[in-house]
């Protein structure tokens, strides 16, 4: 019952559509030349001829042209027209890069089908900037458009780098399409060492010599020396260019004793490296272990005893001269000294609950005896009602 329907629209359809073509050819055929014509044929049959002639040379006027385009589109939708996006790669590899590298690249797609193509939808994704296409954007059968990207590399090795941008059409089989953009992101400038390891019992924090080295074999220079609040320093000439330097850095200990763990950031002129970014890494003169203390199923007032161990990295002899509590429940049982290790038994009493509250939390400190102060954080939880 249904098909039957479908079909009888469809004549339907078709048959309106065939008088409007007839309708149209009449209007065309009728006109003011076309009327004269008729006219001398009744009265006189040898001036039809011209007649006829000077209407036939006559151009369609502009307004026909559109309805006839209209009706060709009418008749293309009832017939089951579709567009139909033919994409040539979904795929664009870019190869090896260098890190930083900035390329550009684009997919090309065709309408295959037989009804406009439109674009709905452009989306992007991190490091890709898109242009070329936008939503609205319209294709006729036949025609071909271009997405363009531009892609801008980190500063971090890659070697399966991918990427996906989206676009969104009209074609009832390729509603959301995704577009792949892969590349090896890889060094361009080699660096030694790849983290500066730093001790604070050594001339210098035992900072290493620096070695940056083009591997593709096109020199550069050195712009720029920078690292975590000027704690380390190196000298260059920003006017030199080769494919290698050694750069022999300059710790300043008093920042460093503040900034134990940061990063040193090397710019360079080099096309596809921008910048080197190297950590770094100061062995604290104690270790504390555990680094916080966390404790479930707490009851109140009920003490709970837990061993803390503190280290000197160093192999040097230290003295603990006191263990105190923020809030005061946390209090130290016993201190055992063994070699340059020290053992400290402490107890901790949590206090009544207040309300619904689940946490309970504290700062234990332990001086060392002419030397810093170690903060070590609590977080305990209660047990469930």
């Amino acid at each position: 019952m249904v098909a039957h329907r479908n079909g009888t629209s469809l004549w339907r359809g078709l048959w309106w559509v065939s008088l409007w073509l007839t309708l149209i050819w009449m209007a065309g055929c009728h006109g003011p030349g076309a009327t004269a014509s008729v006219s001398a044929e009744q009265q006189e049959p040898e001036a039809t001829a011209p007649a006829t002639q000077g209407a036939a040379e006559e151009p369609k006027p502009a307004a026909e042209e559109v309805k006839v385009k209209a009706v060709r589109l009418h008749l293309g939708k009832a017939a089951g027209g579709r567009p139909r996006i033919a994409v040539e790669k979904d795929v664009c590899d870019l190869g090896e890069v260098g890190v930083d590298s900035r390329l550009t690249g684009q997919f090309k797609f065709t309408n295959s089908g037989n009804a406009p193509l439109v674009i709905t939808g452009v989306q992007g994704c991190c490091g890709v900037t898109l242009k070329g296409l936008k939503a609205g954007d319209e294709y006729a059968p036949g025609q071909s458009g271009t997405l363009e990207f531009e892609y801008q590399a980190l500063s971090i090795p890659n070697p399966k780098m991918a990427r996906i941008v989206y676009l969104q059409t009209n074609d009832p089989d390729h509603k959301i399409l995704g577009l792949t953009i892969k590349a090896a992101v890889v060094r361009r400038v080699d660096y030694k060492p790849e983290v500066l390891k730093l001790v604070l019992k050594q001339a210098n924090a035992g900072c290493p010599d620096i070695t940056l080295k083009s591997l593709d074999g096109r020199p550069f220079s050195i712009t720029d020396f920078k690292a975590t609040a000027g704690s380390i320093t190196a000298d260059f000439d920003p006017q030199a260019k080769a494919t290698e330097f050694l750069l022999k850095p300059k710790v300043d200990m008093g920042k460093l004793e503040h900034n134990m763990r940061g990063r040193v950031s090397i710019a360079v002129t080099h096309p596809e490296c921008k910048t080197i970014d190297l950590p770094y890494d100061v062995l604290p003169e104690f270790t504390v272990s555990p680094p916080n203390i966390m404790m479930f199923g707490l009851k109140p007032e009920k003490s709970v005893e837990r061993d803390i161990w503190i280290l000197d990295n160093y192999q040097e002899d230290f003295e603990v001269e006191s263990v105190t509590s923020q809030k005061g429940l946390i209090k130290l049982v016993e201190k055992t000294k063994k070699d340059n290790r020290y053992q400290l038994r402490i107890e901790v009493t949590p206090p009544r609950r207040e309300g619904g509250s689940t946490l309970v939390s504290d700062t234990l400190s332990v001086k060392i005896q002419n030397g810093q102060t170690l903060p070590i954080p609590f977080r305990g939880f209660y047990r469930d009602r």
